[in-house]
Parts: C-alpha cells; structure tokens; sequence
C-alpha cells in the first residue's frame, strides 16, 4: 500500500488538532485521533509540528487584532473583548485552511465518516441486517455492525432510520453526548454541533444523556414524540411533534412553518455549497412558511424575495440574506404555495 504523501499527512494532523480543539469532540473522536497518531513515526511528527505552527500564527494574529481593536469605538468592555478573538480567529483559519475549509465546515466530519453526503446531496443505504437508511446533506455517519450489537454515530447532520428488529443485537445511534436506544422503530436524529434532536415517527426508542451503555437519565419516545439536548446539558422535556412533516426532508420534501430565517439559513447550507449568512437588524422579524423541493434551493431562495423581500446575494462560497430594515412592509406570515 502507496504511503501517504507529506501534503496528506499535514493537512490531516492540521484536520485532528481543530477537530479536537472543538468543544463538540466526542470520545470516539479522540480514540480515533489516537489510532490515526500511531500509525506511524510521521504521524506523529506532522501533528507535532501543526501544533508548533498554531502556536507561531497565534501570537501575530493576536497583536494584529488588539491593533486593529484599538482603532475602532466600542460601546462597552465586553464587545472589546470579543473584536479581538473574532479577528485571530479569522486571520488563524486563513492561514492554515484557507477560504475552502471555512466556507465547508463539515470537510472534516464527512472525510472521517464511513457515509457522508455532500451540501446538496442525499444517500439511501440498506444495511446489512436491511435496515434502511437516508442521509441528509451535509451529513455524516460512522457504521459498526457487530455480533454483540449495532451502532451509528452521527458526526453531523440528519439521519433518518427504520429499523430491522433482532432480538440477539441491540441497535443504537450515538449523536454528541445523546445515545438512542431503538426498541423497533422509524426515526431521525438531527445533531448540529452540540445540539442534538431525536424524532421518532413511529415505535418507540429510549433516549440517554451519555455516551456509555448505561445511563441513569433516560427518557422513552413514542411515535410523534421529539426531545432535545443542548451541548452537555441534560435531556430537555420530551414533546408532541408532527413527525411525518418534520421528517419530511426524508421523502424529498421540505415543510416550514412560521421557521425563523436563521433556521431557513441552517437548511439552504445542507443544500447549497459554500456558507449562508443573514444580516439585518430585524432580521429575527421574518418567518417562511410553505413546501418545497428537497433538492430545489433556488425556490427557498425565489420565495424569501418575493413573499419577504429579503435581498439574496451571491458571492463565492457564501450566499447572503439580507433583511429589509422595516419588517412591517414586507408580511413575513404570507404563506407560499406549496411546489
């Protein structure tokens, strides 16, 4: 087997030392780091010397952005102090990624997985056991079929799963610090940074907080049930969800109701390559609902200008949403007719 050229091996020590810099590393991200640091004397001396040039950029970067805040006004200590890290950080991602690795955050997770599908892109699969998957965009899964069990762990993304019940294998998916423990059922598990999502559409699974196999918080979904978790915190409330339209971006459709702009902006960077940012004072004013395509971004983007008025601007590797300044003039509950 060809060794793995001096270039591959910088830009994966560079890709493990900011994953596991990242609050939202699991466990199973650091095992894997530390499968992928012994696999050779090079190995290691690549993730020794990304280290050493983070810490060479991280010194100029920060007295270039002390300069930089000391020529601008702020109207109190706290926003001073954040000018700063906002530009290390920018000039940081600059240096050792570039353009591309900030405008494709998921690169990383999708490279590590097993299955993954790009922005714009979907993926059926039939296990081995014939139990059916579906992928989102911009998703990623790891997939372990064993004797004693089986487990999926989402690194990002949207997973939608129906299950083959066996009694002699237990099932469950892994998503942050969320486990789902599947008791014969159709379900999805949403996991955004640290954020975790569990919608059951039909059966029931037991959701814990932890990544062990056991856990003393537990909480069992039934169909049309949804819980949430947010970063490390404990397991929200469960509560009754319209599964089948929540769920469905696994038939192709997608459905919002009254859905706040930032959240139209997470779904169109599922769809459409490169990141989507919004801008505007009043831009938490404005609220879409309506159907559309899956795989039709273009029509999202057609029904934000013409039934909210929101300005839509193009830019390589980034679209824009910019709001009016006056969200009385543009009806932000019109409905759009369904496509």
């Amino acid at each position: 087997m060809a060794l793995p050229s001096q270039e591959t091996l910088d830009d994966e020590a560079m890709g493990w030392f900011l994953r596991l810099r990242d609050p939202s590393a699991s466990e199973a991200d650091r095992h894997a780091f530390e499968a992928w640091l012994a696999q050779s004397e090079r190995h290691a001396e690549a993730y020794a010397e990304a280290e050493q040039l983070w810490q060479a950029v991280e010194a100029p970067a920060k007295l270039l952005a002390e300069r930089e805040a000391s020529s601008r006004p702020f109207p109190s200590h706290q926003s001073r102090q954040t000018w700063p890290w906002a530009a290390a950080a920018c000039l940081l991602m600059t240096l050792l990624l570039g353009f591309g690795a900030w405008r494709d955050p998921g690169l990383f997770d999708r490279w590590m997985a097993d299955l993954a599908t790009a922005p714009g892109q979907t993926q059926q699969v039939t296990l081995e056991d014939g139990t059916r998957l579906f992928l989102d965009a911009d998703s990623a899964v790891d997939i372990e079929m064993a004797d004693g069990g089986r487990q999926l762990t989402l690194r990002r993304g949207r997973l939608w799963v129906d299950v083959i019940h066996e009694p002699a294998r237990s099932f469950s998916v892994l998503a942050g610090e969320a486990r789902t423990q599947v008791l014969g059922t159709r379900f999805a598990v949403e996991r955004r940074a640290g954020d975790v999502r569990v919608t059951v559409e039909e059966g029931r699974v037991a959701v814990s907080h932890g990544q062990g196999a056991a856990s003393n918080e537990q909480v069992v979904l039934g169909a049309n049930q949804m819980i949430e978790l947010h970063g490390g915190s404990a397991l929200g409330v469960p509560s009754e969800s319209d599964a089948r339209g929540r769920l469905a971006w696994a038939r192709g459709q997608l459905m919002f109701d009254q859905t706040a702009l930032d959240e139209v902006a997470v779904q169109l960077e599922r769809m459409l390559p490169g990141r989507v940012l919004v801008s505007g004072d009043e831009a938490g004013a404005y609220r879409l609902s309506g159907s559309f395509p899956a795989n039709d971004p273009d029509a999202i983007l057609d029904a934000l200008e013409t039934s909210l008025g929101i300005t839509v601007r193009r830019l390589p590797g980034v679209t824009w949403l910019a709001s009016p300044a006056h969200p009385s003039n543009h009806p932000s509950n019109q409905d759009v007719p369904a496509l």
